[in-house]
């Protein structure tokens, strides 16, 4: 099934995404995030016109995050933390 974002927008959006987490947590372990305040604070502020768009998005990423191993979602994916493997990558690429 072909996602919204294509592989390049995927891996830019989702760098995006984990540094707002990031931020938001101040890269705590123990702190966790909605990931809709997140994708709408980091990634597109014009998604407030389309909010299907915002919650389809926000869904791909976090799936893609998850999968790299970067977060973990709790509450059925609206609360998310990042993992050690994503804090260590925040480190590299987050300013």
């Amino acid at each position: 099934m072909q996602g919204m974002f294509t592989r390049e927008e995927l891996e830019k959006y989702s760098l995006k995404f984990l540094c707002g987490l990031y931020k938001m947590t101040s890269g705590n372990l123990n702190h966790s995030a909605k990931s809709i305040d997140i994708f709408f604070k980091t990634v597109s502020m014009e998604v407030y016109e389309r909010p299907t768009f915002g919650f389809q998005a926000t869904n791909e990423i976090v799936k893609e995050l998850i999968h790299k191993g970067f977060i973990k979602a709790e509450n059925v994916g609206q609360e998310i933390r990042l993992t050690s493997k994503g804090l260590d990558k925040c480190r590299e690429n987050c300013k």
